[in-house]
């Protein structure tokens, strides 16, 4: 399907970039093509956006089909509008930036015909994957424009992360966690160890003293057997 297309006709798709934090580092999930163009690349999970769609329907459809889960966070990161940024004929792309808790992820991830795979962000040299199997990817190793579409993303998720709060959407468990767990989630996200100390000073000033985090009373916090101080989010 959409193997060839109308080089008279223009064509809007939406690509989802789906991003997770696991075991401390910043994941992103690719599937392999199975057609032409770039067969056997890695690439985005994508799909056309059929006439009687939004993008935004598309994407939420497309994102249901790969992981049915509830509440899933999505915003429109960018529109690619390049001309000759698909080898097919001209092809518009609407991305969404997708970010998904791991522990919602995991199980799905194991199911038998799982079709999207994790790979880790190498944040600190030049842009680079590496998947859970070892294999390794450069920007020129995936198809179409995703590289930039993924480095787009990624640019907008570090630029967000101080005055929004986007990287609670990482947490496991948004009504309970510890500092450190938010901490090690910033610091996956910015591909940089932050100060204790100061993390700490800055989360507490912008989200506990404007009560967009709490924290769990000592009882609750004795009955899930955690001695530190764990908060939630209101």
């Amino acid at each position: 399907m959409h193997e060839k297309l109308d080089t008279n006709q223009l064509y809007i798709t939406v690509d989802l970039l789906i991003l997770t934090v696991k075991e401390e580092h910043l994941n992103i999930l690719l599937s392999k093509r199975t057609q032409s163009p770039y067969a056997h690349l890695w690439a985005l999970p994508g799909r056309f956006v059929e006439i009687n769609e939004s993008a935004e329907t598309t994407a939420k459809r497309l994102m249901d089909e790969l992981f049915p889960l509830k509440d899933v966070y999505m915003e429109q990161l960018y529109t690619f509008t390049e001309v000759n940024r698909d080898p097919r004929g001209r092809v518009i792309s609407v991305t969404y930036l997708v970010i998904v808790p791991f522990v919602q992820l995991k199980q799905l991830l194991m199911e038998e015909g799982t079709i999207c795979h994790c790979f880790e962000i190498q944040l600190k040299e030049d842009f680079q994957l590496i998947g859970e199997d070892g294999t390794k990817l450069i920007g020129s190793d995936l198809a179409f424009d995703h590289s930039r579409i993924i480095e787009t993303g990624i640019a907008r998720l570090q630029g967000k992360i101080d005055y929004t709060e986007i990287g609670f959407r990482f947490l496991n468990n948004p009504m309970c966690f510890s500092l450190g767990e938010l901490q090690s989630i910033y610091e996956a996200i910015l591909g940089k160890p932050e100060d204790g100390s100061n993390f700490r000073r800055f989360i507490r000033k912008r989200y506990e003293e404007t009560r967009r985090i709490l924290p769990l009373d000592r009882e609750e916090r004795k009955r899930r057997g955690r001695p530190a101080v764990l908060y939630r989010l209101t």
